[in-house]
């Protein structure tokens, strides 16, 4: 199975500064929320979606956190989850 994940390009630190050093983002999901061990890293600043393919079926859990050119995560998202057949 597969999981489509599309995701908002932030313009705004945490602090509401705007964002000018947006690198990218990393991606993190299992099949546990509260053990999301497998991570994807996305080395464009301009890219919103992913698919992830070859999923085993059951549940999985998503989550996302863009990185800056220094390396430093923003806050993950709020985790998302998908049932693959």
């Amino acid at each position: 199975g597969s999981a489509s994940l599309i995701w908002t390009k932030p313009t705004q630190n945490t602090n509401g500064s705007p964002v000018t050093n947006l690198a990218g983002y990393v991606i993190r999901y299992g099949t546990s929320s509260t053990a999301l061990n497998t991570q994807i890293s996305v080395g464009s600043a301009n890219t919103t979606d992913l698919e992830i393919e070859n999923l085993s079926p059951g549940n999985w859990y998503f989550k996302v956190a863009a990185i800056n050119t220094a390396n430093v995560e923003s806050q993950f998202s709020s985790i998302v989850n998908k049932t693959i057949q």
